[in-house]
């Protein structure tokens, strides 16, 4: 190819020109190379974004399914200790030294919670947590700081005995009016033979009263059932809040001819005691003064004669076929059945589990016009979890219903409900004591009853779900033991709860098929705890959402105890008297949902998350719990906080709260990174761009060679 003419007389300036024209056509030819290189890059560098964005994306799905999860940790932080002398057998507690449960609350409004409590020599106590250590290497657990402390005049009995604590509440005696308000709490006592004490937020005695003298029966009963409870709503205009207190008697023996009467009492007379005191009575004291605003007392509203059929419509229970009468003014309870099912589930074993609330009933045909009538409240009804109080000033439960106009009362007898200004009787649902759970679990309109083997010949192993209504019959047997072949033996269901359903199902069909979008009937779980700390989750139908075990068992130390009962009897002795296993539902946040559940064993103690069954926090305990487990944020940090009633005293235990994240962002970043690098090695563009610059090398070289 000639790309140049011969011009001149010398050979060397005409060579020089078709070089130059050489070169000049080659840097033409590499120019539109280089131009073409670029726009490849330009292409591959749009397709690599489009990957690294589908890249980016995959990695945060991988992230985010198998990220690191929160962590949570117990850690004791204080303790209290009761000496043994103060115990009826000098050794260990014993139902009689039971106490009420500490309290953890804003007593005084400053936005610091307190923990209230009665020690064993009957002092009202105020405590606040010790300084924190700085010597890292102290193992030793620090004592509480007493902040206040006063005797509680208890009354000596005419047997020389002395008067038991049995319930104790906190609450406001003033309405809840706006976020600046500061309000005081005051405190309330009752003991076993009917005294109430009330205490201001700085421990001044206000007033004590005496509501009904049984000093002449106390060794023939013993207190069965009682709550108190603290409202600012009043009677009269000076009340200054009320005080609703209820609790019922039983015999101390089941036999009642050994019941001891006077020569001049009358069976008449002996039987009309004993209605007084089995009765579940209550009253209603002015918060001012403790003076009595109303009472219901047997015979108070009368009595009047009433079918069956009327009182509880299709029921056809023991307790129905009991009681024949209704109170004068006293409606059947199918005519508030939407406002009783807002009280279910319900459930009573003893005497924790006694409550009085206050709610709103209104008969069906009044209902529509009630709510369009109803006044708003300062109370929010949302709350933002993990702030006290949800973030509003400090309230109680009660004050969110809107003008409550009765007090619900869970006892023996089921659902008693009163009107809140007079005390008479609005309506009854009654239910039997037998520990069984009664609810509507299937939304049909009819109650329901969980058990768990209160059957004959039933195994304590099954927990079994009836239809009372209109026919009773079997729904479901579930089966919450699990045999170990090895030693072939089984662990029994100790107790069982049934909450709204939060557990999480996964599975990618079930999301297809719309099993978790929102309804408007939110099923129950039914949660069981074993004694080999084994804890299930079970809906209605019987299926398994999960099981997870625990370091909160009992099982190996009842073992234990039995087999040696006859060389070591007081083991078991003791064994049967003092320890109490508990569960309690909460939130791990203050004002969170529900979600977890804290149970305590022999020597430990364990808090379980209810959606995925996963065990969230474990610890030691030094003793065996001797009553229920106590949950509040006594350090104020926003998380709540146990505390373990056991033979050596209280012990506080703080949760912490640990989020992961960082493990969580170099998880995905080393993902990240990982996918990155094969993508590039593996990519076709990556292969032949290498080519391409090869191939260009190769022709420079060959050019240069030229």
């Amino acid at each position: 190819m000639i790309l140049c003419s011969f011009k001149g007389t010398f050979p060397g300036s005409t060579d020089l020109i078709c070089n130059n024209h050489l070169k000049e056509n080659f840097s033409v030819i590499f120019l539109q190379e280089t131009e073409a290189m670029e726009l490849s890059q330009l292409m591959n560098l749009k397709r690599f974004n489009f990957n690294y964005v589908i890249f980016i994306v995959l990695c945060a799905i991988i992230a985010y399914v198998f990220r690191a999860g929160d962590t949570y940790i117990m850690k004791p932080v204080w303790r209290k200790r009761v000496e043994p002398h103060y115990y009826s057998n000098r050794d260990y507690p014993t139902l009689e030294d039971r106490l009420p449960s500490p309290i953890i609350t804003d007593l005084e409004g400053d936005g610091v919670n307190e923990i209230i409590l009665i020690s064993n020599d009957y002092k009202l106590t105020s405590l606040a947590l010790p300084d924190k250590t700085e010597d890292e290497d102290d193992l030793t657990l620090p004592h509480v700081v007493v902040k206040n402390k006063i005797q509680l005049p208890i009354a000596t009995k005419e047997d020389g005995g002395t008067s038991r604590p049995v319930v104790m509440s906190t609450g406001f005696t003033v309405s809840y009016q706006s976020m600046i308000q500061i309000r005081k709490q005051i405190i309330v006592i009752a003991t076993d033979d009917w005294q109430v004490f009330c205490y201001s937020h700085d421990f001044q005695l206000l007033w004590k009263q005496r509501l009904m003298n049984i000093a002449h029966v106390r060794l023939t009963y013993k207190i069965k059932a009682m709550d108190v409870m603290i409202t600012s709503h009043n009677v009269r205009k000076n009340d200054e809040g009320l005080v609703i207190i209820g609790g019922s008697f039983s015999h101390t023996v089941h036999d009642t001819n050994t019941t001891k009467v006077s020569n001049d009492t009358t069976p008449e007379n002996a039987t009309k005691e004993d209605n007084s005191l089995t009765h579940f009575s209550s009253f209603a004291i002015s918060a001012k003064d403790g003076s009595t605003r109303w009472h219901h007392l047997p015979g108070d509203f009368g009595e009047i004669d009433t079918s069956v059929k009327d009182i509880h419509g299709d029921h056809h229970w023991k307790l129905a076929l009991k009681r024949h009468r209704l109170h004068v003014g006293e409606s059947p309870w199918n005519l508030y059945k939407q406002e009783i099912w807002k009280y279910l589930p319900h459930f009573w074993n003893n005497l924790e589990d006694t409550k009085i609330k206050l709610g709103r009933f209104q008969k069906q045909d009044e209902a529509i016009m009630d709510n369009q009538q109803q006044q708003k409240s300062a109370l929010r009804p949302e709350h933002i979890m993990g702030y006290a109080y949800g973030g509003q000033r400090p309230h109680t439960d009660d004050e969110h219903i809107v003008n409550p106009n009765v007090v619900v009362i869970h006892n023996h007898n089921g659902l008693e409900v009163l009107n809140l200004l007079t005390g008479q009787p609005v309506t009854q649902f009654p239910l039997a004591s037998d520990g069984a759970i009664y609810l509507d679990i299937d939304y049909d309109g009819y109650v329901d009853r969980v058990s768990w083997g209160a059957e004959e010949g039933r195994s304590p192993c099954y927990v079994d779900i009836w239809r009372l209504q209109p026919v009773k019959e079997k729904m479901e047997g579930l089966a919450v033991c699990k045999l170990f072949r090895v030693f072939f033996s089984s662990s029994w269901a100790y107790d069982e709860d049934i909450l709204k359903n939060i557990s999480r199902k996964t599975g990618i069909l079930r999301h297809l098929l719309g099993h978790h979008l929102p309804t408007s009937k939110q099923p129950y779980d039914i949660i069981t705890m074993g004694s080999y700390g084994r804890v299930s989750s079970y809906d209605k139908e019987g299926n398994v959402n999960w099981q997870v075990g625990t370091p909160a068992s009992w099982s190996v130390e009842s073992q234990d105890r039995k087999r040696e009962v006859d060389s070591e009897p007081e083991k078991l002795q003791q064994y049967m008297d003092s320890f109490y296993p508990s569960r309690q539902h909460m939130s791990l946040q203050v004002y969170g949902h529900k979600d977890a559940m804290v149970m305590s064993g022999w020597s430990n103690i364990a808090i379980v998350d209810l959606k995925e069954g996963n065990l969230l926090a474990s610890h030691s305990l030094p003793c065996q719990p001797s009553s229920p487990l106590v949950v509040g944020d006594f350090d104020n940090d926003g998380l709540n906080d146990i505390i373990v009633t056991c033979k050596l005293g209280y012990l506080g235990f703080s949760l912490h709260h640990h989020t992961n994240h960082i493990y969580t962002m170099l998880y995905a970043g080393m993902v990240f990174g990982a996918i990155l690098i094969l993508s590039w090695l593996c990519s076709p563009a990556t292969y032949y761009s290498n080519e391409k610059e090869e191939d260009s090398d190769s022709e420079e070289d060959r050019m240069d060679d030229y």
